[in-house]
């Protein structure tokens, strides 16, 4: 490659990543502006429950973790270790703990009644990140466990947290 190429591929480089800069810092200041105005920025969603940010409302969730797997049978043979066959996919997990608190305009009963349902009736949804589906199917919830409960003195919960974990849901056999 010659001085010049390089030296080009590299003034490339820098304007595609300044251009880039700038234009998250575009982004980043038009959401706010957006969020200071009471409009929500949506992060994401599983089906009816949607994540977001406003002046408003807070609705998000922190520790995210997916876990993708793989089905073997193991074949046992004398004197040798055992042969794997692989099977297939397993199905996915998601899981992630969500923080309901009624000074930001969530209701943290109301909030973590409604994940409970969603387990307790099988409801498959959409998950979604930004703008993309996260897995190629639908996912369940299989576990809704809820700590951390502060109480007013009217007995109004006012603040839990809550973790959640998504199992995908094949809905048929390809």
């Amino acid at each position: 490659m010659s001085f010049l190429s390089s030296a080009a591929n590299t003034y490339k480089q820098q304007a595609t990543s300044s251009l880039a800069n700038a234009a998250q810092g575009v982004v980043g200041a038009a959401m706010a502006q957006i969020s200071a105005w009471g409009i929500s920025a949506p992060i994401g969603s599983l089906g009816e429950i949607v994540f977001e940010v406003s002046s408003r409302r807070v609705l998000t969730f922190n520790e995210y973790k997916r876990n993708t797997k793989a089905r073997y049978a193991s074949h046992e043979v004398i004197g040798q270790s055992p042969v794997l066959e692989f099977l297939g996919p397993d199905g996915e997990e998601v899981s992630f703990t969500m923080q309901f608190r009624a000074d930001l305009g969530i209701s943290p009963r109301e909030s973590a009644d409604r994940l409970r349902e969603m387990s307790r009736s099988g409801e498959a949804s959409y998950f979604l990140l930004g703008n993309a589906v996260i897995g190629e199917n639908m996912w369940v919830v299989t576990d809704v466990g809820e700590d951390n409960v502060k109480v007013d003195h009217m007995g109004r919960i006012i603040l839990n947290q809550v973790s959640v974990t998504l199992r995908e849901y094949v809905a048929d056999i390809r």
